[in-house]
């Protein structure tokens, strides 16, 4: 069979595979005795080694095999959860995630798993014998045998009990198949199919490793599955399995809290079709396939395609409402006005088809906090906040490397190590939050931790070590300003370099790749108690408001220019008297504070500004800076789709792209952040 049509299927849902398994790891090791999480492993961890099975990646489904092996010995024997499995786990998913990725960019080549392999091999005869021994000296003597199928473990006890408690049931359905069946085995595993549609399998006998491998009894198998849905219906999808001829199902109740004995399977009342009364809805990840099927999987260049052809109605759109103000035609303006109005919801609809929530990349933070604190000998806590709070997909596939900077300059920046924190009478864990919210057309990402804090005077004595900044001007800066120091290019206060940081590079990265997603990021720190990043950025880059201005010097051509409508605080218009010099530069007098002026033109390399009597001004903040733009006039208010400059055009200072307007013309579209840095407002 051709598989290669799945095979973007197969990557996409193998990528999400592994962040549950990392995720649910991560949970097992914080919490060993809650089933949840090992529920979890091994049902993802079963779907990964069908997947990897069936588009023929044996080595994948060989190593996924292994891996389930050890989890089977902490499942079915109690096996305890050590650091050492738990490393050996993380290096499975590590090994298992490179076979993924060079699966996605065609690479042929093998991935050795030997280590990893030998590692699983390793805690799974040391697991087996330490359970061995621990039951020869601790447990009390085992119950006589019973019958094959008819007695679960404790923990399958405990889930049973679990089901219940959420109003699920416990199935048990026993499959006889017809006796000239030639494959046994293969109508086996496709009962389990049609059973795991229904719930979660939790035991089978014989094992479905056994049912894979072509060793199912003819005798017959018997499942248990939790399930919502009712005997009749598990009945009639086993008895839908071709060359299967028999089919009892009967439900599992809990056993009584005092019970030592096997748990007994209560005969199936007769129930209709509808669902239990009082019964919860099952968690997404749960539900029946006829709910799954209400989404559909839809390439990024479809969505991308579509987010551009909705640009070009923005443009028409807005070229029509002027044409229809134009000529004042009843009719034209009527109808211009309804076609607004469908395509404003048109263009809100589109924008959340391209919504993701940033848990897609909060995922990745967990497992590399995990493993960078125990690389450096410290011991922290990641709280993650706000993880359904959704972004553009292209400003989420952005936001990746500024945040693991973040991170870890948290963790081995920020954070003290246990025995600093206890001397400065902290709790020896520490704590980094990572939490997005939404304001207004914004979404705001933070990154807190409760550790040192930042020095502004080391700051300021570090810049000046470097050479970056000479004496006089560190001692003039304010502590506010002290703290933009670490976006500078080569900044560290680190002593000395090492794997996770301290080489200089890093934080202006972080400014920079913020920039191009047209966010800013601003700093506060106290000293002894933490410091916080905050991350403020637009929920789209494709269609923004903007405020359309006019400059240019007198007797030349008038040029329009876009500002971001997110950046602008306020417009004024003042008299040219009211603008006085301070420190050289002239500036604004507004509301008992002191904005500085800058010319747009002038920044953007136009002709000088003419002496007209009366200044058009855009107070724009870049994080706590303020700045006024003097602008030649004020055109309006308008929806702007940002198209990205030609590349031979290289980097334009100033200008963050560019928009067709209504009429056809070209406006830029202005840089704030990069107009303040040319100004010297800005590190």
């Amino acid at each position: 069979m051709d598989t290669s049509e799945y095979l973007g299927l197969f990557l996409d849902e193998s990528g999400e595979s592994l962040q549950t398994l990392n995720a649910s790891l991560l949970d097992l090791e914080r919490a060993p005795a809650d089933p949840e999480p090992l529920t979890v492993i091994f049902r993802v961890a079963h779907s990964l080694k069908g997947m990897s099975a069936t588009m023929g990646f044996e080595s994948m489904a060989g190593l996924t095999h292994r891996m389930e092996e050890v989890l089977a010995a902490m499942r079915d024997d109690g096996a305890p959860v050590t650091p050492a499995v738990s490393d050996a786990l993380f290096a499975c998913l590590d090994t298992l995630q490179e076979m993924v990725d060079r699966v996605a960019a065609g690479d042929t080549e093998q991935v050795d798993a030997s280590a990893v392999l030998a590692r699983l091999d390793a805690i799974s005869s040391g697991a087996a014998a330490a359970v061995a021994q621990t039951a020869a000296t601790v447990a009390p003597p085992a119950p006589a045998a019973a019958p094959a199928g008819e007695v679960l473990s404790d923990y399958e006890r405990m889930v049973v009990a679990e089901a219940h408690e959420r109003g699920l049931s416990v199935l048990r359905v026993d499959v006889g198949f017809d006796e000239g069946c030639q494959l046994v085995a293969a109508r086996a595993f496709m009962v389990v199919q049609e059973l795991e549609g229904l719930g979660d399998l939790i035991r089978s006998d014989p094992t479905t490793e056994a049912i894979e491998s072509g060793e199912a009894g003819e005798d017959g198998v018997v499942f248990w599955i939790v399930t919502d849905a009712a005997p009749d219906v598990a009945a009639a999808a086993a008895l839908g399995v071709s060359e299967v001829a028999r089919c009892d199902v009967s439900v599992v109740e809990p056993a009584a809290p005092a019970e030592e004995a096997p748990v007994e399977d209560a005969p199936a009342a007769p129930t209709p079709d509808a669902p239990v009364a009082g019964a919860p809805a099952p968690p997404a990840a749960e539900r029946s396939p006829s709910r799954a099927a209400a989404t559909v999987r839809v390439g990024v260049d479809r969505l991308d395609a579509l987010m551009n052809l909705m640009g070009e109605m923005v443009i028409q759109r807005t070229r029509l409402e002027q044409l229809a103000h134009r000529h004042a035609l009843g009719d034209l303006r009527g109808a211009v006005e309804e076609m607004s109005r469908v395509t404003n919801d048109l263009q809100t609809l589109i924008m959340q088809v391209r919504m993701m929530p940033v848990e897609a990349v909060f995922l990745r933070f967990p497992r590399m906090v995990r493993d960078l604190a125990n690389t450096l000998g410290k011991r922290l806590e990641l709280v993650i906040t706000g993880e359904d709070t959704e972004l553009d997909r292209t400003i989420i596939d952005g936001l990746g490397d500024p945040l693991v900077h973040m991170l870890r300059n948290a963790v081995d920046h920020g954070l003290e190590s246990p025995e600093e924190r206890e001397a400065a009478g902290k709790d020896p864990v520490g704590h980094v939050h990572l939490s997005a919210r939404h304001a207004g057309n914004h979404v705001v990402i933070e990154v807190r931790d409760d550790g040192k804090g930042m020095d502004p005077e080391a700051l300021r004595a570090s810049v000046v070590r470097k050479g970056l900044m000479d004496a006089e001007a560190a001692a003039a800066l304010s502590d506010e300003q002290a703290l933009e120091l670490v976006f500078l290019p080569g900044f560290s206060t680190a002593a000395q370099t090492t794997d996770v940081s301290g080489r200089g590079v890093g934080m202006d990265a972080v400014r920079n790749a913020i920039a191009d997603l047209n966010g800013e990021v601003a700093i506060a720190s106290t000293v002894g108690s933490g410091s916080v990043f905050t991350i403020r950025i637009p929920l789209t880059l494709a269609i923004i408001q903007a405020l359309l201005v006019s400059s240019g010097a007198a007797g030349g051509p008038e040029h329009v220019f876009a500002v971001p409508l997110e950046a602008i605080e306020e417009t004024v218009m003042v008299d040219r008297d009211e603008a006085r010099p301070v420190n050289g530069r002239p500036c604004l007098v507004l509301r008992d504070a002191i904005v500085p002026l800058v010319w747009l033109g002038e920044c953007l390399g136009m002709a000088p500004p003419d002496d007209a009597d009366r200044l058009d001004v855009v107070v724009v903040t870049i994080g706590a800076t303020r700045l006024g733009l003097v602008v030649e006039g004020l055109v309006g208010k308008q929806d702007v789709v940002i198209k990205h400059l030609p590349d031979y055009l290289g980097d334009v200072p100033g200008v963050a792209g560019a928009t067709i307007l209504g009429d056809g013309s070209v406006a830029l579209i202005v840089d704030v952040a990069a107009v303040a840095a040319f100004a010297g407002l800005l590190p």
